[in-house]
């Protein structure tokens, strides 16, 4: 690909503007001897989107502010190619025409962009430096596969000899192939941007049925079934991504992520260690790790990774977060308290944070406050199942039992299957004196779930569940 050299500065804290515009750009690919419909297309339709995404970079370049005038302390230096990769990933580009007349493939695309969107994403991505590189990787491959094209062309016109010359046009349609590939891959990503998860699944295969050797493509696919609770699919295919590539450690921390969810604990820790080592500065799989000994009960072991997570990225609100959970459970509850505002501090939506102040407070004795900060928790995420056990846990220390029964309701309402909150529920209506059966309905449902005091609790009184 042509690199153009100019710098794009994006202040992150941007919506800059308002409309959104779309740009069509047109190509014709004179085919050679060595091409077939398949093989013109994929040429014809790399080069129109590389055009398209030349206008777009220069648009948002117009667009976005130019000076180093810093919003929120941060701002963000992106070569054009750089933007151009990132493009290519969180934008669809939409065939309006295309005709083959069995010389030239003429194609006319279009990709429509609303800048203050595709800004929020370019933000979201260059803090995440993996993807980043992720991106601009398969942007290479693109130009790898686009260079071998044009080599074999060349070699195909020279070679006088018929099995060389097939042999080369074999290798002709591999790169043909690659370069499809890269373009599927991005519809994927683009398609995960959108949270239109089947579509992406169909991209990413596609992709892979193209070029089987991006590991990329293997670990993304991974992640779409690992966001659908397919653990077993997921685990195979971080497997293959790292088959693929044995230097991928994004693989490998999602592949020790998914063993710990399937509760193999030891060889989640063996996964962390690997991704380390492939990556030492990746603050996530120090964040993952903590959290592995933190499970185990090593809560020394844990504060040691969460601390080197925060080392390594001082703005990471999460290893605060998870620092932070560690204190809780060593009961230095002033010290999570610090440590939870903190994370805050750094990121003022994250609800799990304010979770953490709610226990903290709750330990404390302070309920007011507690509930103060679970309400908080749950106006960012009401879907945050442990923020409502925790109101409810509050509110019946309060001695209020019919709000905790709402809490508890709520709680049962996003986790069916928590034995814990029909417990409790079923504590709350004991507490309110003045509804027996829902009572034992509730405890009886925590006993057929196996909670253990529920069963006990029947059993003592009679009850069978």
């Amino acid at each position: 690909m042509r690199i153009i050299s100019y710098t794009l500065l994006i202040a992150i804290s941007l919506p800059l503007f308002a409309e959104t515009k779309s740009f069509i750009r047109e190509y014709t690919y004179i085919a050679t001897e060595a091409d077939s419909k398949i093989t013109a297309r994929a040429i014809a339709l790399d080069q129109v989107k590389r055009m398209v995404l030349e206008e777009v970079g220069i648009y948002l370049q117009s667009e976005m502010q130019t000076t180093k005038e810093e919003k929120n302390g941060v701002y963000n230096e992106l070569t054009k190619q750089q933007t151009q990769s990132i493009t290519a990933g969180i934008t669809e580009t939409k065939i309006i025409e295309e005709k083959w007349d069995g010389k030239n493939y003429y194609i006319k695309a279009s990709i429509t962009v609303d800048p203050d969107e595709v800004t929020k994403h370019i933000a979201r991505i260059v803090a995440d430096k993996g993807k980043l590189k992720e991106l601009e990787e398969v942007e290479r491959k693109a130009d790898e596969a686009l260079s071998e094209i044009r080599q074999l062309r060349v070699e195909l016109e020279s070679t006088k000899s018929e099995n060389e010359q097939l042999a080369k046009q074999k290798e002709y349609v591999v790169a043909s192939n690659n370069l499809s590939a890269t373009d599927w891959f991005q519809k994927g990503y683009n398609a995960a941007e959108l949270k239109e998860d089947d579509n992406a699944i169909l991209y990413f295969q596609k992709s892979i049925e193209l070029d089987p050797t991006t590991s990329k493509a293997y670990y993304n696919l991974g992640i779409l079934y690992d966001n659908k609770g397919n653990l077993d699919e997921a685990i195979r295919l971080y497997e293959k991504a790292i088959a693929v590539d044995p230097r991928n450690s994004k693989a490998y921390n999602n592949l020790g992520i998914a063993c710990k969810a399937k509760g193999n604990l030891d060889k989640a820790i063996q996964l962390y260690e690997k991704a380390i080592d492939l990556s030492p500065q990746d603050p996530e799989a120090y964040n993952n790790l903590g959290t592995a000994y933190q499970n185990r009960g090593n809560l020394n072991k844990a504060i040691q990774f969460y601390r080197k997570a925060i080392e390594i990225d001082p703005q990471d609100a999460v290893a605060y977060y998870n620092l932070g959970r560690t204190y809780v459970d060593k009961r230095n509850f002033d010290k999570a308290i610090h440590l939870f505002e903190k994370a805050i501090k750094l990121n003022p939506q994250y609800s799990k944070a304010y979770l953490g102040l709610g226990t903290a407070y709750q330990a404390k004795g302070n309920l007011d406050k507690a509930i103060q900060f679970y309400q908080e928790a749950i106006e960012l995420n009401p879907q945050l199942f442990e923020a409502h056990l925790g109101l409810g846990n509050s509110y019946r220390s309060k001695d209020e039992p019919d709000k905790a029964v709402l809490s508890y309701k709520k709680a049962i309402e996003l986790n069916p299957q928590s034995s814990e909150a029909y417990w409790l529920l079923g504590c709350a209506y004991a507490a309110g004196n003045d509804n027996p059966d829902s009572m034992i309905e509730s405890i009886r449902k925590a006993a057929q779930l196996g909670y253990k005091k529920a069963q006990q609790f029947l059993k003592k009184y009679g009850y069978t569940w």
